[in-house]
């Protein structure tokens, strides 16, 4: 067999234009290396992490690692004692052999394949497969002739010895028959200070995790804090990756991101040079100072990001605004687009140095560590910051917020036309996230409604390809129970068939067999129980906890004995509570819809005028091919249906009533002959008016039924807080349905809700 040795490099706008100074750049060091012989003592330092890893590796999922191993033994053959270790042990030194694959490393023996979003050329060729346009060049006579030549870069260097690798790997717990400790000790808890520790009683590794939790309410305050908060995580990753490349080779990792309410640090690995590491991250932080070349490449890439979130799928979109609207302090792109002309690399810098004046720090450390070993990271951590305490009362808490029973409705279009698909993400609102037991009832529900959810409306239906069900639980807030479905369908219809779906499922739970619910609760009290595999899933565990300002580690404990006493009624009761139409005393829902370009969208006048089924019935109309039928005709038709009639009297009537044969007597006879088919949309829209339609038979006008909220019929009011939704351009539809455009707007009406109450008090160990 053969192999290649390839060299990938992310080029900049520049970088591409001046590829071939990077091609020189890649080629001198080649040179470099193989102006000095072999080092045995480069492989002697990775033969050493390798051994180092390889003795003490975490266990990892085990159907990944038969799947690997799988992979191994079909691609060659190995000898049994070393199909494990295969690829993470080094063998012995061969200088004669590195000096032999070194040979191949010259300018007569390599390719270039330049790739880019978009390239000024032309292209003569095109890929068999997928279409795409390529051609194929030799490779400038400069360009290698000077590459036949002697390159010379002073930048360029080789290794000098890590000075990350670990020398003590002495375990410090110790092993006994006790049970590891069910939660990490507070440490310390002061104005600014929140320190968190846990001694590895489980694992017995020589690993630490210490992840940190700067909070500084400047960094989200704004969409432009929000920008200057990204751009500077990415500069500071990128001056970061040459220092930290040495701690990544002998096993050490960290992470930085921005957050709402500041940002986040984790370093893991082998716990014996982690502080040190800790201490680099934190003076670079400390003391960045903004590269003109560093700002020009990652605030364009930032703007690059940000024009291209328009072109997200639907149902991205769709999530973003229910997140949008469920969150006090949220910046979508097209407010970051908005401040983007305030961007500068003297106002990054300034952003920057005013940043760490006055934080919060909330840190956990995790692993192999003493507490001595926590407490002086802590104060590491200060000293290099220099902070000044934040007090409590101006931290920024990540507020819910409150909606109102009712239903509402977000309408959104497409930023982009090409798109053919629309989305509908539909929330539920149920119980409080603190409610212990409802907790566990809507995971168990969601649990019971996710197959079915699928199976219905993607597989029977095939309303969309994306189509599935999750549970959401915002801080301080409701859960919800989230049904999604992405689909060339019109959004009213799509959220029609998911209210269908919804209102029907009341009896699937009713006719739940008793060894249905156990399976389901067996597979949730399965999922509670697994075991922690490693230090990062049990640091990650106690983290959120910290985070929340819940302190709940019990949470799994408390899910557990909910869980052995839940029954199928009690499944039931929840949905009658909060998500059965029919008996939901305070039903709240929030659907967002985004419209394809595509399709005709209601305007306000429309939606205030017609029923959503009339809406959906008149777009299935539309995309079947019947042009004809105006909404004001398909509402009228759907106003005259009986609540006895049959789908194909139904059908016959309307083809009768709305599709005749136009100027093309083909087409309309092929759209006919489409709505008739058995699966169709129309045919279903048809099926789904003739349930909604409870009538006065005295009369013949249409009875709707009026919108429970809080117990009571809300009928139209004249005045009042619901009522004066319509001053803000807020439509209230025949439904009862409440439906805006502009999400701002009917977000600054909600209430938020209150900072988290911890679950137990917090009395620190050290003063």
């Amino acid at each position: 067999g053969f192999d290649m040795f390839k060299v990938t490099v992310s080029l900049t706008e520049l970088g591409l234009e001046k590829y071939e100074d990077v091609i020189r750049v890649v080629f001198a060091f080649m040179q470099l290396l193989q102006s000095k012989r072999p080092q045995k003592w480069f492989q002697d330092e990775l033969q050493r992490v390798s051994e180092i890893e390889y003795k003490f590796l975490e266990k990892s999922e085990s159907v990944n690692l038969a799947s690997n191993l799988a992979n191994t033994m079909q691609n060659r053959y190995l000898e049994p004692q070393w199909v494990l270790s295969d690829g993470m042990l080094l063998n012995e030194f061969d200088e004669e052999l590195v000096e032999w694959v070194q040979g191949f490393l010259v300018p007569d023996n390599f390719r270039i394949v330049l790739a880019a979003r978009e390239l000024d050329v032309d292209f003569d060729l095109t890929e068999k497969y997928y279409g795409v346009s390529y051609r194929v060049d030799d490779i400038p006579d400069a360009l290698m002739q000077e590459l036949r030549g002697e390159l010379r870069f002073d930048e360029l260097s080789l290794p000098e010895p890590n000075l990350f690798i670990p020398d003590n790997l002495e375990v410090k717990g110790q092993k006994t028959l006790a049970d590891p400790t069910a939660e990490p000790t507070l440490l310390r808890l002061a104005e600014g200070l929140e320190l968190w520790f846990k001694q590895d009683d489980r694992f017995f590794l020589p690993r630490g995790e210490v992840r940190i939790n700067i909070e500084n309410p400047r960094a989200y305050e704004s969409p432009l804090s929000s920008i200057f908060s990204q751009l500077f995580v990415l500069v500071l990753k990128d001056s970061l990756s040459e220092i930290t490349y040495d701690a990544q080779v002998a096993g050490l990792w960290f992470d930085i991101h921005e957050s709402v309410d500041g940002f986040n640090i984790s370093v893991d690995g082998f716990n014996d040079k982690l502080p040190q590491l800790l201490r680099i991250l934190l003076t670079t932080i400390k003391n960045y100072k903004v590269d003109d070349t560093q700002f020009e490449v990652y605030s364009r890439e930032v703007r690059k990001k940000l024009d291209n979130a328009r072109h997200a799928e639907p149902y991205n979109h769709v999530q973003t605004n229910t997140h949008y609207l469920n969150y006090a302090t949220v910046w979508r792109y097209s407010d970051k687009l908005s401040a983007f002309s305030l961007v500068s690399k003297p106002r990054l810098q300034k952003f920057i140095d005013l940043l760490f004046e006055q934080t919060r720090i909330q840190m956990i450390v995790m692993g192999n560590f003493a507490e001595q070993d926590a407490l002086d990271m802590t104060d590491m951590v200060i000293d290099v910051l220099g902070s000044k305490p934040l007090p409590d009362y101006a931290r920024q808490w990540s507020r819910a917020l409150l909606h109102n029973p009712g239903s509402y409705v977000h309408y959104d279009t497409m930023p982009e036309d090409a798109n053919v698909n629309s989305s509908i993400d539909m929330s539920i609102y149920t119980g409080l996230t603190q409610n212990d037991w409802e907790r566990v009832v809507l995971d168990l529900t969601h649990i019971i409604i996710q197959e079915p959810f699928f199976d219905q409306l993607r597989t029977k239906e095939q309303l969309g390809y994306i189509t599935y069900s999750s549970d959401r639980k915002y801080s301080d807030g409701y859960m919800t129970l989230r049904l999604l479905v992405q689909s060339e369908a019109n959004p009213a219809y799509v959220s029609q068939r998911i209210s269908h779906f919804v209102r029907g499922f009341r009896k699937r739970l009713v006719d739940m067999t008793q060894e249905e619910f156990e399976r389901y609760a067996n597979s949730l009290k399965v999922k509670r129980e697994e075991k922690l595999k490693n230090l990062y899933g049990e640091t990650s565990r106690y983290w959120t906890h910290v985070c929340s300002g819940y302190y709940l580690f019990d949470k799994i404990d408390r899910d557990l004995a909910n869980l052995a006493i839940v029954g199928k009624d009690d499944i039931v009761a929840f949905w009658d509570k909060y998500i059965n139409p029919a008996t939901a005393q305070s039903l709240t829902t929030l659907t967002a819809a985004i419209w394809s370009t595509k399709l005709v969208q209601p305007s306000d006048e429309d939606l205030a005028k017609y029923p959503e089924i009339s809406i959906a019935l008149h777009g299935c109309l539309l995309r079947d091919g019947v042009s004809e039928p105006t909404l004001e005709a398909v509402d009228a038709f759907v106003r005259s249906l009986a609540p006895g009639d049959t789908e194909d009297e139904a059908l016959a009537r309307m083809v009768k009533a709305l599709c005749q044969p136009g100027e093309d007597a083909e087409k309309s006879a092929k759209a006919v002959e489409k709505i008739s088919e058995p699966a169709s949309y129309v045919r279903t829209a048809l099926s789904m008016a003739i349930e909604q339609t409870p009538r006065d038979q005295c009369n013949g006008d249409l009875v709707r039924p009026p919108v429970v909220t809080n117990g009571k019929a809300n009928e139209p009011a004249v005045g009042g807080a619901k009522s004066s939704l319509k001053n803000i351009g807020v439509i209230k539809t025949p439904d009862g349905a409440w439906v805006f455009r502009e999400a701002s707007t009917f977000k600054a009406t909600l209430c938020q809700s209150g900072a988290p109450i911890p679950t137990r008090p917090l009395v620190p160990k050290y003063k």
